[in-house]
């Protein structure tokens, strides 16, 4: 059984938001969280929001702003299970999330999976099943990093994997990338600067977000739904406004991004070809959707990092992740989950062998897929609202020859 912080907890440190300290939690134990902390971290709201509606009790915006509607939600939650009606995220809340999610939600699990099997400890499905050999993958993790096997998910073991995965593999990623000369990793923040009080970015809230959204949209870009909340979708697009414009990949809507919202730059689509159809440049990391009517979207994706990784074909052995360019064709779709070797494939539409276009839960600015074309989730929906089986796909920009070791992949 898997053993947690909080199922929440966990998934802001796999995912990178930040964690307070502690170990497993029993039931008895009633503090550990720093409250003000957890509420005030974007990333972490939001999955808690996600976890509230998931159970029932959170119907608002998963935006990642922690609010009235949040501290509501939380506090009925906490009635039903007994518990303080404080609204606020403490340790016998924790508990209690993590009993009712079950050991583990899936997307917390996936997110475990995929970086046990970037490091090479987990050849199984990326399908969300904390099983024996997710277990047995997490226990050869503790064993070679000087962790107790326990096989369990502790806080120790989750704060190594996430260190661990940043080194060896997301930093590998961009460093593949930059000596390749693809996806513009040149424009990738160094953190020297930090971002103003007074930028927009996730969780910002008000009539400022609400013309940034109009804005988006009106420049063809998906900013999520309307109202003034500054949530992943606005970051997303935002993060796609940025690649297409050539500035700093940081999501964040600063006085260079408001410049060039004002006066934008970018370059479209390469093809006046009439669409349905899709364009995916490799150097900006941006995707290009075509509709009938010639309307053009433009969506982040994440493509092949050109890294070399271990095949999950037996037998193929050592080879590189890397994005096909050329005209090709959708081949075939899939409506729903593709269980592949290196990952959950979301609504996937295959233009080469095992390539394809798909919906995946981290879309970063950088090329860090196996080779395959990642979109997030939600743009992957819309994508299926304008192309079909037969569509041209269109691929271009800086990437190595072909290699003889190409693989694809999630």
């Amino acid at each position: 059984m898997w053993k947690t912080v909080g199922v929440v907890m966990m998934v802001g440190a796999l995912f990178g938001a930040a964690c307070g300290s502690a170990d497993e939690l029993p039931s008895t134990v009633t503090t550990f969280v720093d409250e003000a902390s957890a509420e005030a971290d974007s990333a972490f709201v939001s999955h808690l929001q996600e976890e509230l509606n998931h159970l029932g009790y959170h119907s608002g915006h998963v935006d990642g702003v922690w609010g009235a509607e949040t501290a509501d939600a939380l506090k009925a939650f906490q009635a039903d299970r007994g518990l303080d009606e404080t609204g606020h995220y403490d340790a016998r809340t924790a508990a209690a999330l993590q009993e009712a999610a079950g050991d583990a939600d899936a997307f917390t699990v996936e997110a475990l999976q995929q970086k046990l099997g970037d490091l090479g400890y987990y050849d199984g499905l990326v399908d969300g099943d904390y099983g024996e050999g997710t277990e047995e993958a997490v226990r050869a993790f503790q064993s070679d990093n000087g962790l107790e096997k326990t096989g369990s998910m502790t806080h120790e073991t989750v704060t190594t994997l996430v260190e661990r995965h940043d080194v060896e593999v997301e930093q590998q990623h961009i460093a593949a990338a930059k000596a390749n000369g693809i996806g513009g990793v040149e424009h990738l923040p160094d953190g020297s600067t930090p971002a103003s009080n007074d930028w927009l970015k996730q969780g910002s809230s008000g009539q400022s977000v609400v013309d940034l959204k109009g804005r988006l949209a009106a420049l063809g870009y998906r900013p999520g739904e309307a109202g003034d909340r500054f949530d992943a979708a606005t970051t997303s697009a935002t993060l796609a406004f940025q690649e297409a414009e050539g500035l700093e990949r940081d999501g964040i809507v600063g006085p260079e991004v408001e410049q060039h919202l004002g006066d934008p730059q970018a370059a479209g689509p390469k093809s006046a070809d009439p669409g349905p159809r899709v364009e995916v440049d490799l150097d900006r990391q941006v995707m290009f959707i075509i509709d009938a009517a010639g309307t053009v979207t433009t969506v982040n994706v994440s493509t092949g990092s050109g890294r070399q990784f271990q095949s999950a074909e037996e037998g193929k052995g050592i080879v590189t992740a890397h994005t096909p360019t050329g005209d090709f064709v959708v081949q075939r779709s899939i409506d729903g989950l593709r269980e592949a070797p290196l990952g959950t494939l979301y609504r996937p539409m295959y233009f080469q062998g095992g390539w394809a276009i798909h919906g995946n839960p981290y879309v970063p600015g950088y090329p860090a897929s196996h080779g395959c074309v990642r979109t997030a989730n939600e743009d992957q929906d819309f994508l299926w609202t304008v192309l079909s089986d037969g569509d041209p796909v269109s691929i271009y920009g800086r990437n190595p020859d072909l290699p003889t070791d190409a693989s694809a992949g999630a």
